[in-house]
């Protein structure tokens, strides 16, 4: 199936609410990945069926020891959980000091999670950088959208990180911006700075900037969820975003030949 790599440029511009509401109404199986190394979000502002805590410890810290001799749907499904609701979440670091015990895990994660048999991933990359150690799982991934704001900040860095991610990535490109639906013209003047780069960003999305909705992914919503501005752009956007990964590209063939080339050990990466 497919990996979509969100991320952000600068700051929080809901990059895990994002995640969140795009995994709750995806049209096929998936499985939510934090692989934000400044910390796990889900662990906090959610939980398991029944109003159950998660488990911080059971995620990408567990994936680490257990998977050294090789990785698959089954161990990557392993160590992850089920929301109350039933979205699959592998839950990340609990601390940035945690990232050093990932060893060689992303690179073969990012192209496990491309090519999972049971689900599509959404992974939750957190603010990315040329230096960011989850940059292989978004060079894997067969869509990277970036998540910003309709603030003039964010768009410059936006632009900024536009400009390096096209050397980094070889990949479909998309932004995602969480603006006001009734200032629309916050975003068409994003859209404007897109069409004066010549960085070819092949998608563009509007999702509703909605704190009610979003509080739902917080824990803290109340009233009916469908009807808030946030699901009702989420829902299109879901599908717009499944359909455009669901066939394998050139790319997809590329990764894996390098990391698993003729003669080696399918899914091994112990000493990457």
């Amino acid at each position: 199936m497919a990996l979509v790599a969100l991320a952000s440029a600068k700051g929080s511009p809901g990059v895990t609410t994002t995640g969140l509401v795009l995994g709750a109404l995806w049209p096929r199986p998936v499985l939510l990945a934090e692989c934000d190394p400044s910390g796990s979000d889900v662990a906090i502002r959610m939980s398991a069926p029944g109003g159950q805590p998660l488990n911080s410890d059971r995620g990408l810290v567990s994936l680490a020891a257990a998977g050294r001799k090789g990785l698959d749907d089954d161990v990557i499904m392993a160590h992850s959980q089920q929301l109350d609701g039933g979205l699959d979440v592998m839950v990340g670091v609990r601390s940035p000091e945690q990232i050093g015990g990932m060893g060689g895990l992303w690179e073969p994660l990012g192209i496990t999670f491309n090519q999972m048999f049971s689900a599509d991933v959404i992974a939750d990359c957190g603010r990315i950088g040329p230096s960011s150690p989850q940059l292989p799982v978004v060079q894997a991934a067969r869509m990277v959208v970036l998540v910003c704001t309709a603030t003039g900040s964010s768009v410059a860095h936006l632009r900024e990180r536009l400009g390096q991610l096209v050397h980094h990535v070889d990949a479909k490109l998309g932004v995602l911006v969480v603006g006001d639906p009734k200032r629309r013209e916050g975003v068409k003047q994003v859209w404007s700075v897109l069409d004066a780069m010549s960085v070819p960003v092949q998608h563009r999305w509007h999702l509703a900037y909605d704190p009610a909705g979003a509080a739902f992914f917080d824990g803290r919503g109340q009233g009916r969820l469908d009807r808030t501005p946030l699901i009702r752009t989420a829902g299109d956007i879901a599908a717009e975003m499944a359909a455009a990964v669901a066939m394998p590209t050139q790319h997809d063939f590329d990764m894996a030949q390098a990391a698993f080339p003729p003669g080696s050990s399918d899914g091994a990466w112990e000493g990457r």
